[in-house]
C-alpha cells in the first residue's frame, strides 16, 4: 500500500538598523559566524526546550484549532534546533560574552526566530477562543522575540567584520548586556508558552488515544502512546547540566524507556497486522525508527554521562514529532 493512502487510513537586499545610537547596513539574510565550529564542539548539555518538539493538533477548518497550531508552530520554529534559543543563548553567554579582542568570535543568530514570530502574529490574529495567559505569553514573546531579531541584525556586523579588533571590543561591551537581555525576555515568555502548550497537548493525546482504543483502532493509539512516553523521557532531563549525571533520573528513566519499547513493540505488531504490505519508509516508521534511537541515545548517555549525548536524544526525539506533523496533514480529525 503506498503512502498517501496508508496515511489516510491513520486517524491521527539591505535596510538600516539600529542599536544603542549606532546605525549600521547589515544583509536582509541574516548569517551566523562560526556556527559550524560550535555546532560541532558540543562541549555542554543544551536543551533546545523544556518540552521538546510539540504536536501540532489537527485541523478540521476550526479557527480555535488553527489558532493553537500557529503557536505550536511558533513555539518549534523558535525552541527545536541546533541554532534554536536555549543552544543560541549558550553560545551567546558561554562564548561571545567570554571571547577577547583577539579571538575570532562568534556571534548566534536565533534560526527560526522570525519564522516563530511570524506564526505567533497569524495565531494571535485568528479571532477565537485562546486561553488569557497563552495569548498574553504568545504576545510577550512577540514583543521580546521582534526586540532580539533587531538587535541581532543590527550587531551582526560588528561580529562579522570583526569590528571588535579595531575597538577593542568596546562595542561589545555595548550591545552584549542588550543582547543578553533580550534573550532573558524571550526565553522567559517561551518558557511560559511551552509550560502552556504541553499541557494543552497531553490532554489532546490521552483524548485522541481514548478515541482510537474505542474504535481498536491501535496503529494510530500506540504511535500517540509511543510519543507520550518518548516525551517523558525528555522531559525528564529538563535540566541537562544537572540531570544527566544524575543517577536516580536514570532509575524513572528506565522505568519510561520499558514502557516505551512495549509500545513500540505492540506497534510494530499493529502495524504488520493491518498494512503488511506496506512500503517500509513511511513516517509511521520514521517514527519507530527516531524512537528506537531515542532509546539507543538514552542508553548511552546512562552509561557515559555525556552532553552530547543528552543532545542527540533530543534531537532524535523531536524528529520524531516532525514525522507526527508530516502524517498529521493527511488524517482525518479525531
Amino acid at each position: 500500500m503506498r503512502i498517501p493512502a496508508f496515511v489516510r487510513l491513520f486517524a491521527l537586499a539591505a535596510f538600516t538598523l539600529s542599536l544603542s545610537g549606532c546605525v549600521v547596513l547589515i544583509p536582509t539574510v541574516v548569517e551566523a559566524v562560526n556556527q559550524y565550529r560550535l555546532n560541532n564542539e558540543a562541549e555542554g548539555a543544551v536543551l533546545e526546550s523544556n518540552t521538546g518538539a510539540l504536536k501540532l493538533v489537527k485541523d478540521s477548518n476550526d479557527p480555535e484549532t488553527g489558532k493553537l497550531n500557529d503557536y505550536i508552530s511558533g513555539y518549534n520554529s523558535i525552541m527545536v534546533g541546533n541554532w534554536s534559543l536555549w543552544p543560541s543563548w549558550n553560545t551567546l553567554t558561554n562564548h561571545t560574552m567570554k571571547a577577547k579582542p583577539a579571538d575570532t568570535i562568534s556571534f548566534p543568530v536565533v534560526a527560526g526566530l522570525e519564522k516563530g514570530i511570524t506564526s505567533f502574529k497569524k495565531g494571535l490574529a485568528v479571532n477565537a477562543q485562546a486561553s488569557p495567559e497563552l495569548n498574553a505569553a504568545v504576545t510577550a514573546a512577540v514583543t521580546a522575540g521582534e526586540k532580539l531579531l533587531k538587535d541581532e541584525r543590527s550587531s551582526l556586523p560588528y561580529f562579522r567584520d570583526q569590528v571588535y579588533r579595531r575597538d577593542n571590543l568596546d562595542g561589545g561591551r555595548v550591545v552584549l548586556p542588550i543582547l543578553k537581555a533580550d534573550y532573558t525576555k524571550l526565553i522567559d515568555a517561551m518558557n511560559d508558552i511551552g509550560a502552556i502548550l504541553i499541557k494543552k497537548q497531553r490532554a489532546e493525546t490521552l483524548r485522541r488515544m481514548d478515541v482510537f482504543k474505542s474504535q481498536r483502532n491501535m496503529v494510530p493509539y500506540y504511535a500517540e502512546q509511543s510519543l507520550l512516553y518518548g516525551q517523558d523521557l525528555v522531559t525528564l532531563f529538563n535540566d541537562p547540566e544537572n540531570s544527566v549525571a544524575d543517577n536516580a533520573k536514570y532509575v524513572a528513566g528506565d522505568k519510561i524507556v520499558a514502557s516505551l519499547e512495549l509500545s513500540l513493540k505492540n506497534l510494530k505488531k499493529s502495524l504488520e497486522a493491518d498494512y503488511p504490505k506496506r512500503e517500509g519508509n513511511n513516517d509511521l516508521d520514521s517514527i519507530i525508527s527516531h524512537l528506537e534511537g531515542t532509546i539507543k541515545v538514552y542508553r548511552f548517555m546512562k552509561e557515559k554521562k555525556t552532553a552530547k549525548s543528552f543532545n542527540l536524544m533530543m534531537k532524535r526525539y523531536s524528529n520524531a514529532v516532525e514525522s507526527y506533523n508530516r502524517i498529521l496533514k493527511f488524517t482525518r480529525p479525531v
